[in-house]
């Protein structure tokens, strides 16, 4: 497939009718790369090459890889805190107003499926800040070629419509978002003009409210890397069930023996046979080895999940772990490539955190803008956590690291703090001789 890359110009270039239709034409292959990928999840690969039989069988591995990915990432709702102590409080209502935490599980879906996802921000009519999703075939960010490569618009299109509702194929309705303005075109082959039916609008964000997100550094998507295996795999498995449904109409064959009409219709009704001295009978069949069959079955599954760095966790391995620690190793390049989606999906939540600070700096909604540098973004992995293991270590570590440290460390808990003083009171309510001196000193201190 073809290498992405971000879109870049001069950031002198003016927009006009030939540069929008030069976007939009540069962003055909992508397309094509996009229904290709979507196509896998859908059940009905579009395949680069042609088993020789029909594709009965579909092993939806880039559902399972894209599933396991972004549960992993983002099936625990990202959290945010200031470490200047500022009072995230209006933006995170506006985020929980809408429930920002399933857009940012269906962005990280767009990520896994195309490597890249799209968000616009926007100011609706009750002067709440929203956020929605653009689709990843219909949108592109334009950035300067400076080594900071700069947001400098981002454009929207799809294809206009006659009175009939169909398609006008060299005609497109265009929405440009510029760091100040909202345009709305319409492209009619190289010829940009406003929009009848909508006016111009200006914003107040101070940067174009289109966040372009990136799975990594290549922008591929968690599955991209391993569609020829997965191919490959789907073609086994079908052959496999051919191959078994061809047995049934295996041919017959005689040797030293001739059949009239009545005799081929006495075998199919009675499933006999009488045969002349010297003669035989046997069906033509296709020796097919089922344990070679497995074996490669295995080897490319094993791959797949190799490559894509996706854990099998019906793999019998993680039953027989003995251990937590040994669980993690097993998961390590997972680990570390949920990491790097990690970093990257940092960039464009931050980015988001501005333009809604901003915004609702604007509306008074906040006293001051806050930036998006003095915030740290937490995410949470969504793993089974073994609690009675941990449980373990609290007890062998009381008294040498803080109870809130410890009590931090078991899955269920989600204010640390706020669960030590509810234990204190408790056992200052049970025994009022109780004081939270009675806790064991930190070693090391004084």
């Amino acid at each position: 497939m073809k290498k992405r890359t971000i879109y870049t110009l001069s950031k002198d270039t003016e927009i006009s009718g030939e540069l929008v239709a030069k976007i939009i034409k540069d962003n055909e292959p992508s397309t094509t790369t996009f229904s290709k990928l979507e196509s896998y999840v859908d059940d009905s690969p579009k395949m680069d090459r042609q088993a020789p039989n029909e594709l009965l069988t579909i092993n939806n591995f880039a559902e399972y890889i894209t599933d396991i990915n972004t549960g992993h990432l983002l099936g625990n709702q990202v959290d945010y805190s200031s470490t200047d102590d500022e009072d995230l409080g209006a933006i995170l209502d506006e985020y929980r107003g809408q429930n920002i935490y399933g857009l940012d599980s269906d962005i990280g879906t767009d990520c896994s499926m195309f490597g890249q996802a799209f968000e616009n921000v926007f100011v609706d009519e009750n002067s709440d800040v929203i956020s929605a999703k653009l689709s990843v075939y219909n949108t592109v960010v334009v950035y300067d070629d400076t080594f900071k490569h700069n947001k400098m618009f981002a454009v929207y299109y799809s294809h206009s419509h006659d009175q009939r509702n169909e398609v006008i194929p060299s005609k497109y309705d265009v929405t440009i978002w510029t760091p100040t303005k909202i345009l709305y075109r319409q492209l009619d082959n190289n010829s940009l003009t406003e929009d009848p039916d909508n006016n111009d609008v200006e914003h107040y964000f101070g940067d174009v409210p289109v966040i372009h997100y990136t799975n990594n550094r290549r922008m591929k998507g968690d599955y991209e890397s391993v569609i020829s295996l997965i191919d490959a795999y789907n073609i086994l498995q079908s052959d496999r069930v051919i191959d078994r449904e061809k047995l049934v109409d295996a041919i017959l064959a005689f040797y030293g023996a001739s059949l009239t009409e009545d005799d081929r219709q006495a075998i199919k009704d009675n499933r006999t046979v009488g045969l002349p001295d010297g003669a035989k009978a046997e069906y033509i069949v296709k020796q097919v080895n089922e344990a070679d069959a497995d074996v490669l079955r295995k080897v490319i599954a094993s791959d797949i999940h190799k490559f894509s760095k996706t854990p099998d966790l019906t793999d019998e391995t993680f039953d027989n772990a003995p251990s937590g620690v040994s669980i993690l190793y097993k998961l390590l390049a997972f680990e570390q490539n949920i990491k790097k989606k990690e970093r990257q999906f940092e960039t464009g939540l931050k980015e988001r955190f501005d333009l809604y600070s901003t915004m609702l700096a604007k509306g008074s909604k906040l006293s001051k803008a806050i930036d998006s540098s003095t915030i740290d973004v937490i995410f949470s992995r969504s793993l089974p956590k073994n609690d009675f293991e941990t449980s373990q270590m609290i007890n062998n570590l009381e008294g040498t690291v803080s109870q809130q440290t410890l009590i931090g460390q078991l899955s269920f808990v989600r204010d640390a703090a706020s669960e030590v003083e509810k234990a204190e009171a408790e056992r200052t309510e049970a025994d009022p001789n109780f004081a939270t001196s009675n806790f064991p000193p930190n070693e090391g201190t004084e």
